[in-house]
């Protein structure tokens, strides 16, 4: 007999997770590149006894869910993601509104785990109940996105992970910033970054180089392989014009392009962008979540 939480769990992955994978280009119908309930777990009971702690830490922690080590999870991934050669990229664990977002935390941790020590790399993992989507990349937690990734998407975030250099052995270019103060303006952001940061703020005064320190910011993280796209985004077409002409098309060696409404497809070719905000608020569902992440 189906009891009424794995019929209520079925129904979210049927009804809103199913789609929202196809959206992003994953065939769900195809077990090559999607599995469903796929076992992760196999020779490590330790690994179960970490997660129980864990799970009971959450707990006392004010957690709103309690759990009983009956209702621990079997080992099962409710989806894994393939790469072509066989690989899991990716799992994504469905749950119930009802579910603590740290529990799905804590199982999803310990698949990725379980599989990182049968193929070639630790995988992504997203949690989602089939309304929120939440990514775990191993570097800042569990964090919201907009959406499942593409393969291509999974497969450039799995490059920068395995190819990045740390920002702080990366040179600043001088013949974009030569002051000292931008220099310093610079590495204060990529010390942020290497903490574990996902946003900065520089306030710096007219005329005293905020495009030039933008641009050696973008050239350092393109260096390190730190990202694979760059947006700039301004609220006004002289200051984006002046980012695409004095900035990105002066100092960087990449293609730049800037995004009109009726022409998406043209920018998405290249890895830099210039856009105006009223611009990238119309027509931003024609990217990829991991491009506006």
């Amino acid at each position: 007999m189906t009891s009424p939480t794995d019929y209520n769990e079925a129904i979210t992955r049927a009804q809103l997770i199913d789609p929202a994978l196809q959206k992003a280009g994953w065939d769900t119908s195809d077990p090559q590149r999607v599995g469903k309930e796929i076992p992760v777990d196999g020779s490590s009971p330790a690994s179960w006894q970490r997660l129980r702690r864990k799970l009971r830490t959450v707990r006392e922690g004010g957690a709103t869910y309690n759990v009983k080590p009956a209702e621990l999870p079997q080992g099962i991934s409710d989806y894994a993601l393939y790469r072509p050669n066989g690989e899991i990229i990716a799992i994504v664990e469905a749950k119930r509104t009802s579910i603590d977002p740290r529990l799905a935390e804590a199982q999803a941790e310990f698949y990725v785990t379980e599989i990182a020590q049968r193929q070639s790399f630790r995988p992504f993992a997203f949690t989602s109940n089939g309304r929120a989507i939440h990514l775990l990349d191993g570097e800042s937690g569990l964090r919201p996105v907009q959406g499942f990734f593409s393969p291509a998407d999974l497969e450039q975030l799995l490059y920068l992970r395995q190819n990045r250099r740390p920002l702080s052995q990366t040179p600043i270019n001088p013949a974009i910033v030569d002051r000292l103060y931008q220099q310093q303006a610079v590495r204060q952001v990529a010390e942020a970054f290497a903490a574990g940061k996902r946003r900065a703020l520089l306030v710096i005064a007219t005329g005293a180089g905020k495009t030039r320190t933008a641009m050696a910011l973008v050239d350092l993280f393109l260096q390190a392989d730190q990202a694979r796209h760059i947006l700039f985004v301004a609220d006004r077409d002289p200051l984006v014009e002046q980012a695409l002409e004095e900035g990105f098309r002066a100092h960087l060696e990449e293609p730049a392009t800037r995004i009109y409404a009726q022409h998406v497809d043209k920018a998405k070719a290249n890895r830099l962008y210039t856009v105006t905000l009223q611009t990238i608020s119309q027509c931003f569902r024609q990217f990829t979540p991991a491009i506006l992440t």
